[in-house]
């Protein structure tokens, strides 16, 4: 079973006002879409008060996720009653089902498979609507509370990652890692590595394990607060911040400078190049910009 970062979910409790803070960080975001999907594994779908907006990449995407009517069930109610920020983590996987099997026979603690499905616009100018299908396999957070975690099989791909989609004024053209703040990397890394990935590396407060494609980083509070720009940082255990990978960090550096918006160097030589936005910018998440071929599969020193 290959392990592949697929997306993160921002969690935002109005979805209007999660689509203009990241329109104004440069990402191309797809039209609103509301949610439908079962309460429970075996239950009928049903209307969600969510929706979603997402930003697709030629690796992975970006979702941001909010309410948009509070009288409904949505499952994104709990996460925005924690903290608005980074909640969902979601793994690609080929086939639910099998992944199923396979992790349930290791005694991983994951839910039956769930199918969700939302209609999204399609074309160009989006002249039309399909019915995007997803199955999705849930971590139970009780065993694993450091994020929102899930298995995601894509039944229409070609709906989700339309080629007019895929270029950003800021030049994302990818996401390669998810930072996480807990209180023992190293326990959490020895945790984590049944369930997603047994190639770590790194050091006593850094610690970094690496999928299929992209990478999961485990640090502690303090480590993280000298590693990313000070500001908001969730209760641990919680995803903090995550990485993408553009075309040309001067044209994304540019690109924010027009927008006022301020970036935060990474301090090199201690790490690839890069900067952070800060999460104050971003709904809560800090987010990481490198450019193309500094991904954190190439780097085993820690992040500065």
């Amino acid at each position: 079973m290959k392990r592949e970062l697929d997306h993160v979910g921002v969690a935002v409790g109005d979805l209007g006002r999660g689509h203009d803070a990241f329109s104004r960080l440069g990402f191309r975001l797809t039209p609103r879409s509301l949610h439908s999907g079962s309460r429970a594994a075996g239950l009928p779908v049903e209307p969600w008060g969510s929706g979603n907006h997402c930003a697709m990449f030629h690796e992975g995407y970006l979702e941001i996720i909010g309410l948009t009517d509070a009288s409904l069930f949505s499952s994104v109610k709990d996460l925005v009653a924690r903290y608005e920020g980074l909640h969902i983590v979601a793994v690609g996987c080929e086939d639910a089902e099998a992944a199923h099997r396979e992790l349930a026979a290791a005694g991983l603690p994951v839910e039956a498979v769930r199918k969700l499905e939302r209609d999204a616009a399609f074309g160009p100018r989006d002249e039309s609507v399909r019915r995007a299908a997803f199955r999705n396999l849930y971590v139970d957070r009780k065993q694993f509370p450091e994020a929102r975690f899930l298995f995601i099989e894509h039944k229409t791909r070609d709906v989700l990652w339309q080629p007019h989609l895929l270029d950003h004024p800021n030049g994302v053209q990818g996401i390669d890692a998810v930072f996480f703040v807990v209180d023992d990397p190293r326990a959490t890394a020895e945790r984590f590595a049944q369930l997603f990935s047994g190639q770590v590396d790194g050091h006593p407060e850094e610690i970094r394990l690496r999928l299929d494609r992209g990478a999961f980083w485990l640090l502690t509070p303090e480590c993280w607060r000298d590693r990313a720009p000070a500001g908001f940082v969730p209760p641990t255990p919680s995803p903090v911040g995550f990485g993408l990978r553009v075309a040309s960090l001067e044209a994304t550096r540019a690109f924010f400078t027009t927008q006022g918006v301020c970036v935060h160097e990474v301090a090199a030589p201690a790490g690839p190049a890069g900067f952070w936005i800060a999460p104050e910018d971003a709904c809560g998440a800090a987010i990481l910009f490198r450019q193309v071929g500094e991904s954190s599969h190439q780097h085993s020193e820690p992040l500065q």
